[in-house]
């Protein structure tokens, strides 16, 4: 039976295999891990220059401020604005709009 080749399975140490497939796979683990922080990383940083930074530039060459950061007066005791809409009751909170 010299041109046959042996079908029998190798049994010699069955554990060896699978602790080095263990390993193979924990080692992978470990690679994909911090392979994917690093991705994470450059694509939030991407998005973030993309999709942010447009919109810095174009609001600083308005000089528009959305949010009224301005101290106003600083002898005022305090920055309390009095609301703009009338009078609130239970009906106008059941019915906001």
């Amino acid at each position: 039976m010299h041109g046959i080749a042996n079908t029998q399975p190798n049994n010699d140490n069955p554990m060896r295999v699978l602790e080095t497939m263990k390993t193979i796979w924990r080692r992978w683990k470990a690679f994909v891990h911090k392979l994917v922080a690093v991705q994470s990383y450059v694509l939030m940083a991407f998005t973030y220059w993309v999709a942010v930074g447009p919109v810095a530039v174009f609001m600083k060459l308005r000089y528009k401020d959305l949010i009224d950061r301005g101290l106003g007066e600083p002898d005022i005791e305090s920055y309390w604005q009095k609301p703009t809409m009338g009078f609130q009751d239970i009906h106008r909170s059941q019915r906001p709009w």
